[in-house]
């Protein structure tokens, strides 16, 4: 038996858990429940049907675990089997793990710029029914200012005619 075997033998709160691929990935039994939440939710926000997709979604999320565990152990100083860890090495591999899993996130379609152009936020007829909405707001707004401008002048014209049609003495 192997160094490793032997490991998780003595450690045996890992647990099985299959990921989008059917690939088997043991985690530690407090984050299980994490990782098939994360699993069920971009599964259902997003359709992957290509088995290079969801390989890329394997990694995808087995660093998403691995960047919350490691904040986790970062935060508390010590491992789920409260062996102390060393914090700089831990917060270098969360950083290189984040910038990967960027990467990741943005190869696979599923990073906020992918998603608002999907949606087409960023496309020439969303900009042009924005367009066509705030103009009709601004020509209400211009409307509604005319309409005043047209009021007071009319009250202006007809205190001129009032006192052009006045005598002096009535204008006093």
């Amino acid at each position: 038996m192997s160094e490793i075997d032997e490991e998780v033998d003595s450690r045996n709160d890992l647990l099985p858990v299959t990921l989008p691929s059917g690939a088997i990935f043991y985690v530690h039994e407090t984050e299980v429940s994490y990782i098939i939440e994360r699993t069920q939710k971009y599964m259902s926000d997003n359709k992957f049907i290509n088995v290079s997709d969801l390989q890329d979604l394997d990694r995808m999320l087995t660093f998403e675990l691995l960047s919350y565990r490691w904040a986790n152990w970062i935060s508390q100083q010590v491992d789920y089997w409260s062996d102390p860890v060393d914090l700089d090495k831990l917060q270098k591999a969360l950083n290189d793990v984040s910038k990967e899993l960027r990467l990741i996130k943005k190869s696979i379609g599923v990073d906020k710029e992918t998603r608002e152009k999907q949606r087409g936020e960023d496309s020439v007829e969303s900009y042009l029914a924005s367009l066509r909405q705030r103009a009709k707001e601004f020509g209400i707004t211009r409307e509604k200012q005319l309409d005043q401008a047209l009021e007071l002048f009319n009250q202006l014209k007809s205190h001129v005619v009032l006192y052009n049609n006045c005598t002096e003495q009535e204008r006093q």
